[in-house]
């Protein structure tokens, strides 16, 4: 499923239940992992392109959301658990990657309040720690700001990946 296309979003995410529609679930779960890094070379003080900017929430926020909500009403008399997929960039400031970090910050607070909301859900915010993939190899690498850049090359340095 294209998260990033805006046009037919609900539509594109009801097609993903859909496959199991009439099948009868004791419970159901939703582990929602989708995410794209924005251009970690460019820092956040001179990202000023609306354009990149709106396109980097709809993918990371706004289909998360969508997504959520398509899933919940999904399997009607069905146990329902969701399970945000996250990282420390929710809770943790890194340079350059100001659009990912907002982004996961608002997937954490969409999920808290889907639980004060939803008691009956099960909602998580799972970080499982540092994970060896394109993202933080291109990090290591490619991050605009030293700092971040040091993060990364540490952890793939001393293999530091759950």
């Amino acid at each position: 499923v294209d998260f990033a296309k805006r046009a037919g979003i609900k539509e594109r995410c009801q097609g993903i239940f859909d496959v199991c529609k009439g099948d009868k679930f004791s419970g159901v779960t939703l582990f929602n992992n989708h995410a794209r890094l924005n251009d970690a070379k460019i820092p956040l003080s001179v990202l000023d392109d609306h354009i990149e900017i709106e396109e980097e929430l709809f993918l990371n926020v706004t289909s998360f959301q969508v997504l959520t909500s398509v899933f919940l009403g999904s399997f009607p008399g069905t146990e329902h658990t969701c399970v945000n997929v996250s990282s420390i960039g929710a809770v943790k400031a890194f340079n350059s990657l100001g659009l990912y970090c907002a982004g996961k910050a608002a997937r954490l607070m969409l999920y808290r309040v889907l639980s004060s909301e939803r008691p009956e859900v099960n909602v998580f915010n799972y970080s499982p720690g540092p994970m060896l993939t394109d993202m933080t190899s291109n990090l290591a690498r490619d991050c605009a700001d030293q700092s971040s850049r040091d993060v990364f090359q540490k952890l793939e340095d001393n293999q530091s990946w759950v």
